[in-house]
């Protein structure tokens, strides 16, 4: 079962394509939005800061990550080399000054995205840059292959048990409207960019949700009891603010005595307190 969130798309002629309208679409955009607004809630963000403190460990004399490989079946050359371009990976990172932030929008977020910039000129040069991507104007994609259309140069072929299907990444400068209603391929391409597979680097939190459908965060779970803590911090103030007024009031009940009685039954009480 695929779990990192792609959308499946069906593919096929000019109006052929869908996306799939289990409101799948829109909740993934207003959850991330869910997440950084629990972020900023002090409570939350005490929370997320401890966490994060104990995941990346600051060392003036040591690089704060490292990979391991000594259960990898390579020679000594090999594991030399990944090493090597493990360390030029965090320094493109700029690991040792952001790893703090790079740790917790992926802890809030639930996914991160770098794109991975290479010099087309010298493409052995390798990797040049890597770009932070927001993930609310990425998202990944999985279409099905038809017979009869042609592969995007962009796209990536795979195979799984259901036949076989194209992956990409589509990017849009402004985040789309996911409103999970049906519209066409070329419709869908006409507002986004599509981007090969292999030029996007994608972590997900590892966490789905009960259809393993949709990638959630971490603070998923913070969710219902930030809200039970807003609506009760509300509903106290607001109670305090409305019976302050009433400890000074006094009610006197008077009952059906005539005016000049009940006048002077009030003057008694107001001297007598």
């Amino acid at each position: 079962t695929p779990d990192d969130g792609a959308v499946e798309i069906a593919g096929g002629g000019f109006f052929g394509s869908i996306l799939d309208t289990d409101g799948r679409e829109k909740d993934d955009f207003q959850l991330l939005r869910k997440y950084r607004q629990i972020s900023q809630q002090p409570e939350c963000d005490a929370a997320v800061e401890d966490i994060v403190n104990e995941a990346v460990v600051a060392d003036n004399n040591d690089q704060s990550v490292s990979i391991v490989l000594d259960r990898l079946p390579y020679t000594e050359k090999i594991k030399r080399k990944i090493r090597n371009e493990f360390d030029e990976v965090l320094s493109l990172l700029d690991f040792d000054i952001k790893g703090h932030d790079i740790f917790r929008r992926w802890y809030v977020d639930g996914r991160i995205y770098y794109q991975c910039v290479i010099d087309p000129s010298d493409p052995t040069a390798g990797l040049q840059e890597l770009r932070f991507v927001d993930p609310l104007k990425i998202r990944k994609v999985r279409e099905r292959k038809k017979p009869d259309i042609s592969i995007p140069k962009e796209a990536t072929l795979k195979k799984d048990m259901s036949g076989e299907y194209y992956e990409y990444y589509l990017y849009s400068e402004k985040p789309v409207s996911k409103q999970g209603n049906t519209i066409g391929t070329s419709d869908y391409s006409k507002k986004q960019i599509k981007i090969a597979p292999d030029m996007v680097a994608y972590a997900g939190s590892g966490v789905t949700n009960a259809g393993r459908k949709m990638v959630i965060s971490h603070l998923h779970k913070a969710i219902k009891p930030l809200n039970q803590l807003r609506m009760i911090e509300d509903s106290l103030v607001i109670y305090r603010i409305s019976r302050a007024p009433e400890r000074r009031i006094f009610y006197i009940d008077v009952g059906n005595l005539p005016k000049m009685k009940a006048e002077q039954y009030l003057r008694d009480i107001m001297q007598r307190y």
